[in-house]
């Protein structure tokens, strides 16, 4: 992939711009980067401008010392859009990603063409104080090995890793920041205003997708999206919570024609 870096107000920030046509925004989750989206954007980019971005604090963006809360994400994205000229865009995010995507949406909706959720938080109750499996994920910050890298993102999904992907993950938690970020966008998301009763206010055609066996935001969370409308759900056999990982191709397809 052809890597790019745009200033944006102080930040560095690393994306990724390929195909043409209609803009497609794709925002990845917590401790995620552009390489979540290895296998789904140049197949995208067959029919859509798509743009990938490492969220400040993640992948190799930069990391300052600061809080990574919801609202900073929110006009991150908003501030990003215009250095890159950009009107309306559909936006992709998956699990933190579609929290930050939703609330684009919300407070921006001038911004939004279309919006695809994959898995996303903030529409959680406020008793939910995280799954098992991710509090296994985050001891993902912790992994003094590729080898312990794996078992942390194994509660991802369920399913193992290959060891270059494993490798990528461990060598960016080593950057100065990298575990700082982690934790303040988990504290971040965590400590943001629920969607549930805000979910009525976007105007956007919405795709959400599901994994069936997804443990980390188990699928019975996707109740308040059912009520949304102009909302389409999709929930996917044998899938966990990353569903462009673990089926890109059945992901590529169903998300390309909801775009098209």
């Amino acid at each position: 992939m052809d890597y790019q870096y745009l200033q944006v107000g102080k930040l560095r920030i690393r994306h990724v711009d390929a195909g043409r046509g209609e803009p497609v925004l794709m925002v990845h989750g917590l401790g995620g980067s552009i390489e979540s989206w290895t296998n789904n954007i140049n197949e995208l980019a067959k029919s859509f401008r798509v743009i990938a971005v490492d969220l400040p604090g993640f992948g190799l963006s930069d990391k300052p010392k600061m809080s990574y809360t919801i609202r900073f994400y929110r006009e991150f994205v908003v501030q990003f859009l215009k250095q890159l000229q950009l009107g309306e865009v559909s936006i992709v995010g998956s699990s933190l990603g579609g929290h930050v995507a939703a609330e684009v949406a919300i407070n921006h909706p001038s911004l939004v063409r279309r919006l695809v959720l994959t898995s996303p938080a903030g529409a959680l109750p406020r008793s939910f104080k995280g799954s098992p499996a991710l509090w296994k994920y985050v001891k993902v910050i912790k992994a003094k090995s590729v080898r312990q890298v794996k078992q942390a993102l194994f509660a991802v999904d369920n399913k193992p890793v290959d060891n270059s992907y494993a490798q990528l993950v461990y060598q960016k938690f080593l950057m100065p920041g990298a575990k700082e970020a982690f934790l303040s966008a988990l504290a971040g998301s965590a400590r943001a205003p629920r969607l549930n009763s805000r979910l009525n206010k976007i105007k956007a055609a919405t795709l959400v997708l599901w994994g069936k066996e997804d443990y980390m935001i188990p699928v019975k969370f996707a109740e308040p999206f059912v009520k949304m409308k102009n909302c389409r759900i999709v929930m996917l056999e044998n899938c966990g919570h990353r569903p462009h990982f673990e089926r890109p191709g059945l992901f590529n397809r169903i998300v390309s024609d909801f775009l098209a």
